[in-house]
Parts: structure tokens; sequence; C-alpha cells
């Protein structure tokens, strides 16, 4: 009976094998299945923190003040840690002294660039945005002449629209801005309510109130020139340069240029190519 028992019990677990081999039997790699990559087991920095520190002793000041930099911000900031942690006179006079070459660094590299400008005029933006009163009052007056000559000449052929509602007050402060505007530069500005005319405004895709659109005579085209109460100044310089931008004379790279400025440092499609450096 016990033998029997014994035989019936391996047979049990000899089935139970073999169905799982067999269910098991249509996976793996012949099957096109591969097994999960393992991740590598990284370590916990918490139990296990970095034993290395740095150390000024490895190096000469020669070779700190030649080091790339990349390496040098990480050496630095490694220094700055290492203070941190452990306050020790040793440490905060290390990280002080890398400081202190980082802060010669950068004078020196402010230095060469002054001697660059000076001998380079060239690649600086001094000619068209000068520093000095004088300078600075010659180039705003140069900035309005030419805003308001191209108003001006081109009053004919642009105009204004106007996108506004009786209940907007923001509205009524720029009714009041643009009747200066139109004193000022002649230019026709055509009130459009949008409660009365829906149709115009959803063509100009308008749904803030108050917003001004430059159109062209016999141009499909449109540009915004502004969505909310803007100031007069404002109002003339963005129709100034829509102007320009629908007449072709300048792209939206070149949108804050004036003419004047052509060929200067903010001339973005002026290429400078030195003839000695290009050659072999």
């Amino acid at each position: 009976m016990r033998r029997s028992l014994m035989v019936a019990g391996l047979l049990s677990v000899s089935v139970s094998a073999y169905a799982g081999y067999y269910t098991d039997s249509a996976t793996g790699w012949w099957w096109y299945q591969r097994e999960p990559e393992k991740k590598a087991e990284q370590p916990d920095r918490k139990q296990n923190p970095p034993t290395t520190a740095p150390s000024l002793k490895e190096y000469t000041y020669e070779q700190i003040w030649e080091l790339h930099p990349d390496r040098f911000q990480e050496f630095a900031e490694a220094l700055k840690k290492q203070a941190v942690q452990k306050p020790s006179e040793e440490n905060v006079k290390a990280y002080f002294e890398v400081q202190e070459i980082a802060r010669k660094k950068a004078l020196a590299f402010a230095n060469v660039a002054q001697y660059v400008w000076q001998k380079f005029p060239e690649l600086t933006t001094k000619k068209d945005y000068p520093i000095t009163t004088p300078g600075n009052l010659a180039r705003i007056a140069r900035i309005t002449e030419e805003r308001q000559r191209t108003l001006r000449d081109n009053r004919e052929d642009f105009a204004l629209l106007y996108f506004q509602r009786p209940d907007c007050s923001y509205c009524d402060e720029q009714s009041r801005i643009l009747e200066w505007f139109t004193t000022e530069t002649g230019w026709t500005v055509k009130q459009v309510n949008i409660q009365e005319n829906p149709g115009l405004a959803a063509k100009f895709n308008v749904n803030i109130t108050p917003t001004l659109i430059l159109i062209q005579k016999g141009n499909q085209e449109y540009l915004p020139v502004a969505a909310g109460v803007i100031s007069a100044d404002e109002i003339e310089d963005k129709a100034y340069r829509a102007v320009r931008l629908l007449k072709g004379e300048i792209t939206p790279e070149e949108y804050s240029l004036y003419e004047f400025q052509k060929g200067g440092g903010f001339d973005v499609k002026k290429r400078r190519l030195r003839d000695k450096e290009l050659q072999p």
C-alpha cells in the first residue's frame, strides 16, 4: 500500500513537470522571445558616497589656469561641495583659490575683448547703438525721422482697421491715442464695431478689442499691429515695420532692422568673410 502511494506521488510530480515543460516549450529564444535585459545595479550614493575628493595639490597653478572650461567648472564645483560638506580652513581656502583663478580668467577675457573691439571696431555695435548721450540722441532722431518718413510716404497705399465695441473701456483709451496718430501721420483708420460687423471680424480672426490690423491697397495679405491698448509710439513703430514687411523691404529675420542700420552690426544678412582666413 505504501509503495503504491509512493508510485502515485512520483507519477503526479512527473506529470506536473512534463505539463510545465510542454506549456513553456512554445516560449523562449527559438520563438523570437528574448529575455528582458537586466538593468545594471546602480550604486546607492546615500550608502556609498564617492570617496575621492578634489585636491589642489595635484595641480600646478598653470595647469588649473589652462584647464578646459568644462573641466574647470567641474573642478570648482567639486571644491565648493567639499567646502560645504566639510567647511575646514583648508577646504574653504582651496575653493576661494580656484575662484580667484576664475575671476582673473574672466578679467583676462574682458581685457582682450576690449582690445579686439578697439582694434576691429567693425565687430562692435557702437556705430549702430552708441551708448553716449549725444550718440544715443542722434540714433533716436534717425529712428523717428525714418519711421515718420516711411509712414508719410505710404499713407495712400496702407490703412488701419480698428476693431472695437461700444462697451469696451479699453477701446475708449485706444480711440484717443489713434486720434493723435491720424493727426500726426495723415493715415486712414477705419473703425469697425465687431458687434455690428461680426463677419469682418471673423475674416481677420479678431477676438479681442481693441485690435489694429494693417491692410494694403490691392494686397490680400494683412498684418496685425496690436491686440489690446498700445501707445502712440508703439503704433507708429509696429505700423512702420508692418509696412516694410508687406512691401518686401525686410523679412521677419530683419524685423528690428532700420534702413540706416543695413550693413552694420544688426544686419543679420550681412556676412563677413575674410579672404585670408579662407585660404588654406
